[in-house]
């Protein structure tokens, strides 16, 4: 009896250690989230430095967000693979916009149009995007 409670009390020791591992779209979700307030910071400041250390801080969460797409991709999980497909296209057209349209405005000193587009048309692929990972 006391050798049945004693590898009970491991087994569950030992499940109690296991590392737990968010899931894919969790990952995605928070990085999303991560690149998503550092542009808002950025669309906020009007300090060059600030500006510079933002950008590359959306980079990060964004080159983040990609190996995690890349990696749902490759996963042979049917829910994994269609979330990440259908947030790809969108991503991809929200990065574009960002790259070639927000973050040049900011720079420019036309905030006000850099908001317009972030409350815009990047304000809708955002909500596609969480609601394709499904994102809280």
């Amino acid at each position: 009896m006391q050798k049945s409670i004693a590898v009970s009390f491991a087994a569950l020791l030992f499940a109690a250690a296991q590392p737990t591992f968010a899931a894919p779209a969790d990952d995605a979700c928070g990085a999303l989230m991560e690149a998503r307030g550092h542009l808002v910071a950025l669309i906020g400041s009007s300090d060059k430095a600030a500006q510079d250390n933002l950008k590359n801080k959306v980079h990060a969460a964004s080159a983040k967000l990609d190996g995690t797409l890349a990696a749902m991709m490759k996963r042979y999980n049917a829910t994994d693979e269609a979330k990440a497909a259908a947030f790809k296209p969108v991503w991809e057209a929200f990065k574009n916009t960002r790259e070639n349209e927000i973050i040049p405005d900011v720079y420019a000193g036309k905030v006000a149009e850099a908001k317009a587009i972030a409350g815009g048309i990047q304000a809708e692929r955002m909500k596609q995007m969480k609601g394709a990972m499904g994102c809280k």
